[in-house]
């Protein structure tokens, strides 16, 4: 049988190729099992960094181990140097190990490097070495001028020298945010790339002094990832407050209202205004304050204050109340009265009819106040005080009050008083409503409340103590005069009559006679003790 030409040609080249996979697959098993044949692994460094190449074999035959670079130049053959590079360092070399190391390492340094045996056949390893650009600090460019609140700004971040290419990523603050895919382009005098992101916001003015950070992710870059941050500055219109010298303003006083504006720029223009009419004459504008050299009930009323800060302006009102001077005085005593005590009236009428006041429960709103002040402010309308007996007022209280006529129609009429019960509630200082809720007490209350009158308790008590103390000194007394007589008793002097008669005689020896012959015996001697 016979073939076509073109048919035999194609038949060889069968052939050639069948031998050609199965020379490979044999010597692939040949390799696995061969002892001689060298192994080595692949590297990975950065520009700069230093690259370890490592070559070895399970035995040798005396033959020398040999390391090529990239352009198939020897490095080092054995323990000689082939190549005069002083980057280049023999770590290692023995008969089944050669070491070699590369410091600084650049670009042109990537690539595949060959071990070598000379052996019979000369058997060789490839060992890829990868050398990572590291990219540089990224740069934040479109953000020149403050953008004012409601507008768009557009960011651009551009890293370059990365290889592979970098990732670039954005943070608002320590937030991540998304920007546009990157854009990677090659530069054309090195194999690195340029990675270029974009990012459009639209601000307002809480993203006024955040800081927009750009961040470069990239496996050269060992310790975290390099980044630059951008600082917003964003215009926006002043938010005004007025804040007050004090929550309390008291007629007569020195005063002022300070007017406080936020925005970017800083207000610098304050416009104070009242809302129902003109500023009081004694009020003087200075900038951001309304200053009252006098306050006065006058001076009530809405006051607005507008500013402005060349981007927009902004305003806010408040109202002002000045209060009395007697009024705020009497929130200052607020004493509690006893629990267990009557008030009973100075006024004829009562002390004839011999009636005691109807007690008068406090409102869960109200307190009961005992001070020497007649009349306070309430803040209860007059419809919601229990009603209490029609009785005089003090002087004190028409001094204060000339004006104040008491109607007949606004007094309530006397009721008796409740029957008596195992328990009543404490006796408090009846009072008379009056025009907008001003109480007046009567003197009952105040004879009852006066703190400096001296209660009988008091009286007794004292009564009491100077009673102990006498009866103490009293008893002290008679202790010291007991103490005495015992003391003269037991230091006085002894009278005896053994020597009766001395007295009279001349001499001593008449004195032994004649005591010898004045007594009879030893039964006749006595003592006297006096």
């Amino acid at each position: 049988m016979t073939f076509p030409a073109f048919q035999r040609a194609a038949l060889r080249a069968l052939a050639a190729l069948t031998m050609l996979l199965a020379t490979s697959v044999r010597s692939s098993f040949v390799y696995e099992d061969d002892p001689f044949q060298p192994v080595t692994q692949d590297e990975t460094v950065a520009v700069g960094g230093v690259v370890t190449l490592t070559c070895s074999v399970k035995e040798n035959d005396n033959s020398s181990l040999q390391w090529s670079n990239t352009a198939q130049q020897t490095l080092y053959f054995g323990e000689k140097r082939a190549l005069r590079d002083n980057r280049i360092q023999l770590v290692k070399s023995t008969a089944t190990e050669l070491i070699i190391t590369i410091a600084d390492v650049q670009l042109s340094d990537d690539g595949e490097y060959t071990c070598s045996i000379f052996t019979m056949p000369v058997r060789t390893a490839r060992a890829t070495v990868t050398v990572l650009g590291v990219p540089g600090k990224p740069v934040i460019t479109g953000f020149e001028d403050a953008v004012q609140e409601g507008g768009k700004v557009t960011l651009t971040c551009t890293s370059s020298g990365s290889k592979p290419p970098a990732k670039l990523h954005w943070y608002r603050d320590q937030e991540e945010i998304q920007g546009r895919p990157d854009v990677v382009e090659s530069n054309p005098d090195e194999p690195t790339y340029t990675v270029t992101s974009e990012l459009t916001l639209t601000v307002t003015r809480s993203d006024n002094n955040a800081l927009i950070a750009c961040a470069v992710d990239h496996p050269s870059i060992a310790n975290g990832d390099k980044r630059t941050e951008q600082p917003l500055s964003i215009l926006f219109s002043p938010s005004v407050l007025i804040h007050p010298e004090s929550d309390l303003p008291r007629e007569g006083e020195k005063f002022f209202l300070q007017c406080v504006g936020n925005g970017n720029p800083e207000p610098t223009a304050f416009v104070w205004r009242r809302k129902d009419g003109e500023l009081p004459p004694l009020a003087k504008v200075d900038g951001a304050f309304l200053r009252f050299e006098s306050l006065n009930k006058s001076d009530n009323g809405v006051y607005e204050c507008q500013a402005d800060n060349g981007i927009g302006m902004g305003d806010v009102t408040h109202t002002l109340l000045v209060q009395a001077q007697e009024d705020s005085d009497l929130f200052i005593l607020t004493s509690t009265l006893p629990s267990s005590s009557a008030f009973p009236t100075s006024s004829p009428e009562s002390s004839t009819e011999d009636k005691t006041l109807p007690p008068f429960s406090p409102s869960p709103s109200s307190t009961t106040i005992s001070t020497s002040t007649l009349t306070f402010a309430s803040t209860l309308p007059p419809s919601t005080l229990p009603p209490s007996p029609e009785v005089p007022t003090t002087s004190l209280s028409n001094a204060l009050f000339p004006d104040l006529t008491l109607l007949p129609s606004t007094v309530p009429a006397r009721t008796p008083p409740s029957p008596p019960s195992s328990f009543s509630p404490p006796a408090t200082p009846s009072s008379v409503p009056r025009l907008n809720g001003v109480h007046i007490f009567t003197e009952a209350g105040v004879n009852a409340a006066d703190p400096t009158a001296m209660s009988p308790s008091s009286g007794v008590d004292h009564a009491v103590i100077g009673g102990v103390v006498a009866v103490i000194v009293f008893i002290m007394l008679c202790l010291l005069i007991v103490l005495g007589r015992y003391l003269i008793r037991h230091k006085g002097t002894y009278l005896t009559h053994e020597a009766k008669g001395s007295d009279d005689a001349p001499d001593a020896d008449t004195a032994i006679i004649n005591a010898e012959g004045g007594h009879s015996g030893v039964d006749d001697k006595k003592e006297y003790f006096i």
